[in-house]
């Protein structure tokens, strides 16, 4: 989120949150005392690396805030702890027509809001046609392309009412598509295809999602004491979910922490139960044994503004990838387990579905660190140009480990390639997306992480049109081939392959990104609370059957 193939692998597992001791040392020694109450109730305290957008899923485009509304509200589907989607609001896995063009889905008929109103058919119809209505300017409107007349209604040549999914009554509900979409069913358990309360969404009006108050839930927790802006919240265990007696946590309390070393301290204090971990404090607990890695089917890139004259120079976009040596970003810089990558995609994310080789092993790397060719590209680049220096803006989040990224990028551009000065901005997260929808950038550090499993998840990203292309690339052959892997060629595997990689070629020669990671989290995590779920797709993680061990 800002990733059908086989899975090279899930990388689901269920995992603990192991910590340090709370005498402020990075010894072996546990704790469990921010796990839990004095009163016997069942609470974690947990912190997140930035603010909540939004929680209208409509409108929800970072994986912060996706994470925790997927605490909150539950779709037709979740993922399971094998990766797999499985129903959840549905009552079974539904009918899936032999063409692949209908799905079919039984609502339960024990779900319910937080106002005691029943979860039917309409809240799914009516969020659906909310996604795909034009006014809302929904980022992910994208996804539903394939369903009957969204299309057309996107582009305002239809009603939201001839979109292909209808209520049957209030318990069953029909998805008609225009092609076989293989990654439906992940879809279908993604925060943007999740139920809206027609008649409390309205009564909100522009409120709804912004705070607590303008929200309901139908998961496993409520949301409750979040202000749409502050950096704390939390959730409470939901008593009128419908699997109530499988959640055994009362309450996940919650604070933006952006600082590594106040994670820390807040972690050894016995205040949080896990703490994020990057740089020269990664290396402080490498031996220990409370640290857990985990990698994820993300990538870390840098967005070019093609509205920028000097940036639609070739020569000065490939100079500026050659001058980031990935492997001392990686290793000295972040240090968390992440790992270079040399493509868009992930590793351990999709494979060939003739040969099982990977997709990146398959497209191979575009970009090795050499500052010499960088500096040779860098004196055509001028000459083309007819300047001898330039500025540029470089825009990212304000938390440790994106400043960490846009300073060492700064001074690898400004200390290998004189005459070129970059100009940092690192802002709240929530400010980073509005600069980058209104392209207010010059270099945009960015990333995505896999919404379902699938290849096409990322190579949209640069199509032309896409609400995610914030830079306004383009380029007509690859939008051809990313339109022929969608229609044409969707039905068939080693075609659609064939021109996934020939896009990813595309964008590789056009220099059209720098990609710099694959990213992975390290956090010291309280071994007191078990139980939690890590998904590699969609939502990363899930509380909602944890439990802090006694």
């Amino acid at each position: 989120m800002r990733n059908s193939y086989k899975l090279a692998a899930t990388m689901s597992t269920a995992f603990l949150l192991t910590a340090c001791g709370g005498n402020g040392d990075s010894s072996n020694s546990t704790s469990d005392d921010s796990a839990g109450s004095t009163s016997g109730e069942q609470v974690v305290n947990y912190t997140a690396p930035t603010e909540l957008s939004t929680m209208d899923t409509a409108l929800i485009t970072d994986i912060n805030s996706s994470n925790y509304l997927g605490h909150v509200i539950e779709g037709l589907l979740r993922i399971d702890e094998e990766g797999n989607p499985v129903p959840a609001i549905a009552a079974d896995e539904g009918v899936i027509s032999e063409d692949g063009l209908t799905y079919t889905y039984t609502l339960r008929d024990d779900a319910v809001w937080s106002n005691g109103d029943p979860v039917t058919a309409n809240d799914f119809v009516y969020a659906m046609q909310k996604l795909v209505d034009p006014d809302t300017g929904a980022s992910y409107s994208y996804l539903a392309e394939t369903i009957e007349n969204a299309p057309e209604i996107m582009a305002g040549e239809a009603d939201v009412s001839e979109l292909g999914v209808t209520a049957n009554g209030d318990h069953e509900i029909t998805f008609n598509l225009t092609q076989p979409t293989p990654y439906f069913e992940f879809l279908l358990a993604f925060t943007a295809f999740f139920p809206q309360n027609e008649a409390f969404v309205q009564e909100q009006g522009d409120n709804y999602g912004t705070s607590s108050e303008a929200l309901l839930a139908n998961g496993p927790f409520t949301l409750e004491n979040w202000d749409g802006t502050g950096l704390t919240w939390d959730l409470v265990k939901n008593d009128d979910y419908y699997a109530a007696d499988e959640v055994t946590l009362d309450a996940v309390n919650v604070q933006v922490v952006k600082e590594t070393s106040t994670a820390v301290n807040l972690f050894e204090g016995g205040q949080a139960d896990n703490a994020q971990l990057t740089g020269e404090i990664v290396k402080q607990f490498a031996e220990d044994e409370n640290v857990v890695v985990q990698k994820k089917a993300r990538t870390s890139y840098l967005e070019f503004n093609w509205d920028n004259d000097y940036l639609q120079n070739e020569k000065l976009r490939e100079a500026l990838g050659l001058v980031i040596n990935t492997d001392d970003l990686v290793n000295t810089v972040l240090a968390d387990g992440s790992t270079e990558i040399g493509g868009f995609l992930p590793a351990d994310f999709v494979t060939d579905p003739s040969t099982g080789e990977d997709f990146t092993e398959e497209a191979g790397t575009f970009l090795s660190y050499d500052v010499e060719r960088a500096q040779k590209l860098w004196d055509e680049a001028k000459i083309e140009l007819g300047v001898d220096s330039i500025s540029l803006s470089f825009v990212g989040d304000d938390d440790e480990k994106s400043k960490q990224i846009s300073q060492y990028i700064q001074g690898q551009i400004q200390n290998n390639l004189p005459g070129i000065s970059i100009e940092l901005r690192n802002v709240p997260k929530k400010n980073r997306l509005a600069l980058a929808d209104s392209r207010d950038f010059d270099i945009l550090l960015t990333g995505w992480g896999a919404d379902f499993a699938d290849a096409i998840n990322f190579m949209d990203l640069l199509y032309s049109d896409s609400p995610y292309n914030e830079g306004g690339y383009a380029n007509s052959d690859y939008d051809a081939l990313i339109d022929q892997a969608k229609t044409t060629n969707a039905n068939d595997d080693e075609k659609r392959w064939e021109n996934l990689q020939q896009a990813h070629k595309v964008i590789t020669d056009d220099f059209a990104f720098i990609p710099l990671c694959q990213e992975a989290e390290t956090q010291l995590r309280n071994p007191a609370v078990e139980g939690i779920l890590f998904n590699s797709v969609g939502v990363e993680f899930d509380l909602s059957r944890a439990s802090v061990k006694k």
